[in-house]
């Protein structure tokens, strides 16, 4: 893992320093209660605007196409009611949904329709 994304409830020094000691790069906010003082940190207001370093602010864009993949693969895919147990069975069956879905991707590029590739094409990247 390279970059973590994640909204404000995921902010904690200690995960912080952890995934600094494996340098990963995050992008998430910090609540507004927290460090007001400090100009140079993520912030998303009331609005959803978000505030502070560019780079951290073009990285947490992103957030909302892979929330949007999440939400696909829950309701269309069957990946929030499930009838697989256990971890591998699971991971095997959240696995073959994905790669469903980025099989979508070549087929709606080359069909001219990248409407329908939609978020994934930053998956497929």
């Amino acid at each position: 893992m390279k970059t973590l994304v994640a909204d404000s409830q995921y902010s904690s020094r200690k995960l912080g320093e952890q995934l600094s000691a494996h340098n990963v790069k995050t992008a998430i906010p910090y609540p507004s209660n927290q460090d007001k003082e400090k100009k140079t940190l993520l912030r998303v207001d009331k609005y959803f605007r978000t505030h502070g370093p560019a780079c951290e602010r073009q990285t947490y864009t992103q957030r909302g196409a892979v929330e949007r993949v999440n939400s696909r693969l829950k309701e269309q895919l069957c990946l929030e009611r499930h009838r697989a147990r256990g971890l591998k069975r699971i991971t095997i069956h959240a696995l073959l949904c994905i790669i469903a879905m980025l099989l979508n991707v070549p087929t709606a590029l080359r069909l001219n329709r990248p409407e329908k590739a939609g978020s994934l094409t930053m998956l497929a990247r």
